[in-house]
C-alpha cells in the first residue's frame, strides 16, 4: 500500500514537470512600452510636386567702371562683405592726371587771388575817375573767367579722383566670388565683367507650376520640399502671376528654413504645391503607419490600453502628417513609437521615453 502511494505521488511530480512548460507558453505576453500620437483632423490638400531650383535672391556679374590693366581679381570662392574690394585697376596715369589737376588749380587760385585784388584797386581808381570805367570792366571779366576755370579744373579733379577710387571694383552686396571673368595682367574697360558674385546666404526655391493650379496656391502657406533627398519645409513668399505662352508655367518662389545647413545654389528641388482645394480630413503621424506586404495598418490603443490593429488606405501628406480613412477618429491613439512587435489584444504601457 505504502509501495503504491510512492509511485502515484513520483507519477504526479512527473506529470506536472512535463506540463509546466505548456502552461508557461499559455501566459499572456508582458505589456509593451509604446509612444503615441493622436489622430487630428486637418485641412489637406492633394499635393502636385513641381520641379525647381535653389535660387540666391542676389547674383550679379560685376563689372569693372574704368579702363586699365587688371592687377589683382579675388580668387573664386572668397567671401566679401558689401563694399570690399574684388578687383583692383591700376591707377597710376590717373594718379598722374589728379596731380596735374591740383597743381592747375592751386595756379588758378593763386591767379584768381591777384585778379581779386585788381578788381579792387581798379574800383577805387575808377570811383575818383582817375581811370576809365572800362579798365576796371576788364579787369572784372579776368576775374570772373579765371573763378570759371578754377570750376572747370576742380571739376575735372574731382571726376579724376572718382574714377580712381573706381579702380577698385567694390561688392555691391555681402556674398562669394563664383567666379573670375578677368585674370590679372588682361585689360578691363567700362562695361567688362569682372567677377560674377553670389550672395549664398540669401537664397530661395523658385519653382515653375502649372497655371491650372494657380487658384490652390496663396502666399504665406507652407509646402513641403525635397532638396536633393533631403526635406524641409518652406513658405510662398511671391506667386509671380505672368504664365509662359508655351509651357503654361508660371513661377512661385518659397523661402528656405532659416538655420539649417547651407543650400547649395542650384540643388534641384521638387516643391509639392495645392493642386486642389483643401479639405478636412483625418490624419495621422507618419510614424504610426505600418507598412506589410498585406497591406497598411496602424495600431490604436483602446480604453483597456489593448492594441487594436486598424487597416488604412493613405492619402495627401503635408510634413509629418498623412491623411488616413478606414476606422480612425479625431483623437484616437495612434501608436508612433514599439508598433513594430506589436500584436493584436496585446496590452501596452504608455512610455513617453520609447523611441
Amino acid at each position: 500500500m505504502t509501495r503504491r502511494i510512492a509511485h502515484q505521488i513520483a507519477a504526479a511530480l512527473l506529470l506536472g514537470t512535463i506540463m509546466l512548460p505548456a502552461a508557461a507558453q499559455q501566459a499572456p505576453a508582458p505589456a509593451a512600452r509604446v509612444k503615441v500620437e493622436a489622430a487630428s483632423l486637418r485641412q489637406m490638400a492633394p499635393m502636385l510636386q513641381v520641379p525647381g531650383s535653389v535660387m540666391s535672391r542676389q547674383d550679379a556679374d560685376v563689372a569693372a567702371e574704368v579702363s586699365g590693366r587688371v592687377t589683382w581679381v579675388a580668387e573664386a570662392g572668397t567671401r566679401v562683405a558689401a563694399g570690399e574690394a574684388i578687383a583692383r585697376v591700376d591707377d597710376r596715369l590717373l594718379r598722374l592726371e589728379l596731380r596735374q589737376y591740383e597743381a592747375q588749380i592751386k595756379s588758378l587760385e593763386s591767379q584768381l587771388a591777384f585778379q581779386e585784388r585788381e578788381v579792387d584797386r581798379q574800383r577805387q581808381l575808377a570811383e575818383r575817375g582817375t581811370t576809365p570805367v572800362t579798365r576796371l570792366e576788364e579787369t572784372t571779366s579776368k576775374r570772373d573767367v579765371l573763378a570759371q576755370d578754377l570750376v572747370r579744373a576742380q571739376a575735372s579733379r574731382d571726376r579724376t579722383a572718382l574714377e580712381i577710387e573706381r579702380t577698385t571694383v567694390k561688392a555691391p552686396f555681402t556674398g562669394q566670388v563664383a567666379e573670375r571673368m578677368l585674370e590679372v595682367g588682361e585689360y578691363s574697360a567700362p562695361g567688362v565683367k569682372v567677377a560674377r558674385l553670389v550672395a549664398v546666404d540669401q537664397v530661395e526655391v523658385r519653382a515653375q507650376a502649372p497655371v491650372s493650379i494657380a487658384r490652390h496656391i496663396v502666399e504665406g502657406s507652407e509646402v513641403p520640399l525635397d532638396i536633393e533627398g533631403q526635406a524641409a519645409r518652406g513658405k510662398v513668399t511671391r506667386i509671380i502671376a505672368i504664365g509662359e505662352a508655351q509651357s503654361r508655367t508660371f513661377e512661385v518662389r518659397v523661402a528656405l528654413p532659416k538655420g539649417e545647413a547651407p543650400w547649395i545654389v542650384g540643388s534641384a528641388v521638387k516643391v509639392g504645391l495645392p493642386s486642389a482645394t483643401a479639405e478636412q480630413v483625418v490624419a495621422v503621424h507618419r510614424d504610426a503607419l505600418v507598412l506589410r506586404g498585406d497591406g497598411t495598418y496602424l495600431f490604436r490603443v483602446n480604453t483597456e490600453n489593448k492594441a487594436e490593429r486598424v487597416a488604412v488606405k493613405t492619402g495627401t501628406s503635408i510634413g509629418d502628417w498623412v491623411q488616413v480613412t478606414g476606422d480612425v477618429r479625431d483623437g484616437d491613439r495612434m501608436i508612433v513609437r514599439g508598433a513594430e512587435r506589436l500584436r493584436e489584444g496585446q496590452e501596452v504601457e504608455l512610455d513617453p521615453k520609447v523611441s
